[in-house]
């Protein structure tokens, strides 16, 4: 096991703050999904975290380490229930600004950058350790393919919402 840190610090702070400030600015944000779809959509953003930090970042790539150590730890729970705010905003924002055809490659790609920009933040105060071959550029392709799917699981929720109401 590797250790980076055994103080409860930035890290550990950008974690509980983040989910404090983004999940009050959902509580504030005026309401646009049903109960239902606001979950999905929270759950969703969790999942996509979750699923692309226990991919690349155990083995067999083991790529880098999340927290403290490069053991599983509570505050590691925490920092997926994190990826669900930015998940359900990025779909927010997505229709509420009636983002559709061609707009969409932008502001995928303004999401994406600003995913890199949260990364960043991120590595700085030690959330991520890229110290196992990790670039932050990789990460690029993957907010690009998982903001689509967000896209397309939106659309198919709400194709799915209106079949059933016919």
């Amino acid at each position: 096991m590797k250790v980076y840190d055994r103080a409860f610090n930035e890290n550990e702070w950008f974690v509980i703050i983040s989910i404090i400030v983004m999940n009050v600015a959902i509580w504030l944000a005026p309401r646009i999904f049903s109960k239902l779809e606001a979950v999905g959509y929270y759950i969703f953003g969790i999942y996509i975290g979750l699923f692309y930090d226990h991919t690349i970042s155990i083995k067999p790539w083991d790529f880098y380490d999340v927290n403290d150590n490069s053991s599983y730890q509570f505050i590691d729970f925490l920092s997926y229930i994190m990826y669900g705010p930015y998940g359900y905003f990025f779909l927010y924002f997505y229709v509420k600004w009636n983002i559709r055809r061609l707009k969409i490659i932008p502001y995928i790609l303004i999401w994406s950058a600003f995913s890199l920009l949260m990364e960043l933040i991120s590595l700085k105060v030690g959330l991520f350790h890229f110290d196992k071959g990790y670039r932050m550029y990789w990460s690029f392709p993957i907010y690009l393919f998982s903001q689509s799917l967000m896209i397309i699981f939106y659309h198919l929720s709400v194709k799915r919402k209106n079949w059933k109401n016919l």
